[in-house]
């Protein structure tokens, strides 16, 4: 008995740690050159006044595989370096639900 909870146990904290914390999904069959996320603007209520496209969605979990609260600036460096990944100049629309924060990425014309 004591086994078959040990296994348990562990399968469960390896789960825990096989979990995501930030994911990006290209909208746009254009690819574009990899952008610096230091760059990357978030607009959380307005947009911006430059034209753009769309180009895909990013999204990072809320909370670290232990359960424990990520720090904000730590979610939105995830949300930053996901948007440069594919070419993104800054993330609009963002939401947040209870165990993620999402927004869609755009690209400067």
């Amino acid at each position: 008995m004591k086994k078959i909870l040990f296994l348990i146990a562990f399968l469960g904290i390896i789960s825990l740690n096989s979990c995501k914390t930030s994911s990006v999904m290209r909208t746009s069959d254009v690819k574009y050159e990899q952008t610096d996320s230091n760059s990357i603007e978030i607009f959380l209520s307005k947009k911006p006044n430059k034209e753009y496209d769309e180009i895909g969605r990013v999204s990072a979990d809320k909370y670290s595989n232990m359960a424990i609260k990520r720090a904000e600036n730590k979610i939105q460096q995830a949300l930053k370096e996901k948007a440069a990944s594919i070419g993104g100049n800054a993330i609009i629309n963002v939401t947040e639900d209870i165990g993620s924060i999402s927004g869609i990425v755009i690209r400067y014309k």
